[in-house]
């Protein structure tokens, strides 16, 4: 699966005596080892162009993978077995959800091998693993991950309050107009959120995940001989350039009703349209507006990934479908 080899490829790997603990000897040293070899651990945006662009489901996906075991009783589950640290910014997160699609995963992985779990396994499986998913800052002296490294930090909805700072930030200039020029309140508070969230990744080594909604359309420039999407962030310059790598996730259009279909075509054709509703797709596309100024580890990620420009899923009412590579 696409998505899945990017998210392997870009998470830590944890020493098996490790532990959330910075000052851990064991975690130390590897963060060493690791930051030895790239300078920056990748922080990884999930921008959806559009209203119901599939981002949120995708990190579901992302999150189970991260706290999932690699295997349990003997069956692979392709897990990380991390924690994540979740800063659900817009109130939107479901756990629900992250449940079933992880169920389904875990379903998934039990039919490829021939396989099933004793009855109450997969919820007990799936509750352990949830204890790993933590919306708040922890006490590695007694809390329940404390054995585990952190596989990543998530900002969900980090652009939640832009346009609450927008407007604080134009306030602000209205009020000083006389005084002197001083930095906008929006990338003041973006510059104080990138020094935390740094400070944080350099502690514990661990990959930062965040997303954020577009506010303009998506257009294409060629590159390379290929066309590629192009979203301009709106965001202030110091988070696009936190940011290592950006996808721009949307929701595949499918086909409109046809101009001049008269109302009783429209109902013939309503149930062939409602299943092609249900079969339609989502893509995630590296975003390369500003791939003239990647840094040497970006063009390394993206050469790793053997030149990944796109991948496709499913978003169904048991979970997310990872299949079709582009």
């Amino acid at each position: 699966m696409a998505v899945e080899n990017f998210c392997l490829l870009t998470q830590t790997k944890a020493p098996s005596n490790s532990t959330l603990d910075p000052g851990n000897d064991s975690v130390r040293s590897f963060e060493q080892h690791h930051v030895g070899q790239h300078s920056q651990t990748p922080v990884l945006e999930l921008v959806g162009a559009s209203p119901c662009s599939g981002k949120t489901q995708l990190l579901y996906c992302l999150i189970g993978l991260s706290i999932l075991p690699f295997e349990h009783e003997d069956v692979r589950l392709r897990g990380r077995g991390s924690a994540v640290v979740l800063f659900d910014l817009g109130n939107t997160f479901s756990v629900l959800r992250l449940q079933r699609i992880m169920s389904d995963h875990v379903q998934s992985c039990l039919d490829e091998n021939a396989e099933s779990f004793s009855a109450g396994a997969t919820t007990s499986l799936i509750r352990s693993s949830l204890e790993h998913l933590h919306s708040y800052l922890f006490d590695t002296a007694s809390h329940v991950s404390a054995n585990r490294l952190v596989g990543s930090i998530i900002l969900h909805n980090v652009d939640a309050f832009l346009w609450q700072d927008r407007l604080e930030d134009a306030e602000s200039q209205i009020h000083d107009a006389n005084g002197p020029q001083m930095m906008g309140l929006l990338s003041s508070r973006f510059r104080d959120l990138v020094a935390h969230v740094r400070r944080l990744q350099a502690d514990f080594s661990c990959l930062i995940i965040a997303t954020s909604s577009a506010l303009s359309t998506t257009t294409h420039t060629r590159i390379d001989g290929q066309v590629v999407p192009v979203l301009r962030s709106h965001l202030p310059n110091v988070w696009r350039n936190f940011v290592t790598v950006r996808l721009i996730v949307h929701r595949d259009p499918v086909r409109k009703f046809p101009l001049g279909i008269s109302a009783e075509e429209a109902v013939t054709e309503a149930g062939q349209r409602r299943a092609a509703v249900e079969k339609s797709t989502f893509s995630a596309r590296l975003d390369w507006s500003e791939s003239d100024v990647w840094k040497e580890e970006t063009r390394g990620i993206i050469k790793a990934i053997d030149g990944l420009r796109e991948f496709v899923f499913r978003v169904t009412a048991s979970g997310v479908e990872l299949k079709m590579e582009v």
